[in-house]
């Protein structure tokens, strides 16, 4: 756990100085400078090449956590599975390549009556997805040797910050929207560039062919589960964009922008997931190997308690900062869908407080289930989305998503339960559910400054105080104090 505590802290820190970053763009720049339909435009163009980007991976980088500790050989070699990998990922994005371009015609008959600008910039979903395929891979690859800081300071950062400049030229007329998505592609290629270089330095990778195989795992068997997670990983990015695809369909780009900016605000709270599954991913891999039941457990519920302790505060944030949102958001349809925002929030609350219920299944032997489980699930969630959205617009789709998520996150916390016999709930998170209450309406009727970005910090920083102290003096989660009183001490001895 000591590997697990010190990356995940610095990859939190540095996830939230790319949230700082992300608040920036998208609550003062985006809604200022592009029109709802473009902003929706911009992040169905992000959504789709993730989307892309998992189908023509073809589960690679699941199979390079899953499997590198059984493949890891002390010259470096690998067995070749570098190589192999590699292979496996650019043959995927060959054939969903020429797949994209042989669909195009139903994607148009699909998008063309009420999103007409998405068909203009239909290929430059191919450059983007490939570095976001590149990047993936070798992300993974620094996620099994435990060097992912470099990686989630490029991905939480340098790209955001990048886009943040790129976007100003835009405000300031020299550069139109169409070079502002160019830039944006190729700042994913740089990006990807910069990643390589830094694994290639690291000297725990060989360039050098290794003329000895694997003797116990066949490159059947590898396919065959990356198969597998590729099926249920790509179903589960559909099932997190499908509101957002439906959205832009049936109702329009600019519907479809409200609700991604929403979302986009939202996603805060999964942070802290982001974060420790950079590290935590990996220990329940190797521990799987080893059978070791104790630290998957350990595990499971330290990653539940703490990304519900931070996720129910980003939430509790947001909503006594309602009236500064909207105001900084500066447009009449986003004041009239807040609702939907806090029905996004509650999707993805359920989500991060089940911690690592998913991923211990899918890196255990019976990871076909959440294959079956997600495909299930996402046929529901196009189902509810599909009835909801004439009549609800974004509200029906966030339902929709609401209700998928606490499914999934049901059905593989039972199953855990009772397969594995171990969940990750106590006691401990109903306090955290009475610690967020209480903070709410410390911020809520806090009285109001006269400054909206004043008001937003004195807010936030009421609120933040109110619930960090309830929840160090009830003891919520032993490596949260720990960090608290470390960070104490050192002030300490500095004022000293």
């Amino acid at each position: 756990m000591g590997i697990v505590k010190k990356q995940a802290y610095k990859n939190t820190f540095v996830s939230y100085a790319g949230m700082i970053i992300g608040f920036v763009n998208l609550i003062l720049l985006y809604p200022r400078f592009l029109t709802t339909e473009q902003i929706g435009l911009f992040q169905l163009l992000i959504g789709l090449s993730v989307l892309y980007s998992i189908i023509a991976s073809m589960g690679v980088p699941s199979i390079i956590v899953r499997y590198f500790p059984f493949y890891r050989t002390d010259d470096n070699t690998h067995h070749n599975f570098l190589r192999f990998t590699g292979k496996v990922a650019l043959i995927g994005f060959a054939i969903s390549t020429l797949v994209f371009f042989a669909i195009k015609p139903i994607i148009v008959i699909s998008f063309k009556k009420k999103a007409e600008l998405f068909v203009e910039y239909y290929y430059y979903l191919v450059p983007l997805a490939f570095f976001t395929i590149f990047f993936n891979f070798l992300e993974a690859f620094g996620k099994v040797i435990y060097q992912s800081i470099y990686s989630a300071v490029l991905k939480e950062v340098v790209l955001r910050l990048v886009t943040t400049i790129t976007m100003l030229m835009l405000a300031l007329g020299w550069i139109d929207f169409q070079q502002f998505i160019v830039i944006y592609v190729l700042i994913n290629g740089v990006v990807c560039l910069s990643l390589l270089v830094s694994l290639a330095t690291t000297g725990k990778f060989s360039y050098r062919r290794s003329s000895v195989k694997h003797p116990d795992i066949t490159h059947k068997e590898v396919l065959n589960f990356g198969l597998f997670t590729f099926l249920s990983s790509a179903i589960y990015v559909m099932l997190q964009n499908v509101d957002k695809y439906m959205l832009s369909a049936m109702a329009g780009l600019a519907v479809q922008g409200v609700y991604s900016l929403y979302s986009g605000i939202a996603i805060v709270i999964s942070v802290p997931q982001a974060a420790l599954s950079r590290t935590t991913y990996q220990i329940v891999s190797d521990a799987w190997k080893s059978k070791n039941m104790a630290a998957i457990e350990e595990v499971y519920y330290k990653t539940s308690i703490i990304q519900m302790v931070v996720g129910f505060l980003l939430f509790v944030g947001i909503l006594v900062n309602k009236e500064n949102l909207l105001t900084l958001l500066h447009k009449k349809e986003y004041a009239d869908q807040f609702n939907v925002l806090i029905m996004i929030c509650l999707g993805f609350l359920v989500d991060v407080t089940g911690g690592l219920n998913t991923y211990i299944v899918t890196t255990s032997h019976k990871y076909k289930l959440i294959t079956i489980l997600v495909l299930i699930w996402s046929i529901i969630c196009v189902v509810l989305t599909y009835l909801a959205i004439p009549k609800y617009g974004g509200m029906g789709a966030a339902g929709a998503y609401l209700i998928t998520i606490a499914g999934i996150n049901f059905c593989t916390w039972f199953y855990i339960k009772y397969r594995f016999k171990m969940q990750p709930f106590t006691f401990k998170h109903i306090l955290v559910i009475g610690i967020a209450i209480i903070s709410y309406f410390a911020g809520k009727y806090f009285w109001r400054m006269p400054n909206v970005f004043l008001d937003l910090v004195v807010r936030s920083g009421i609120t933040t105080i109110v619930y960090g102290v309830l929840a160090y003096y009830l003891k919520i989660s032993t490596d949260i104090n720990d960090k608290v009183d470390a960070t104490l001490q050192k002030a300490l001895h500095i004022i000293k």
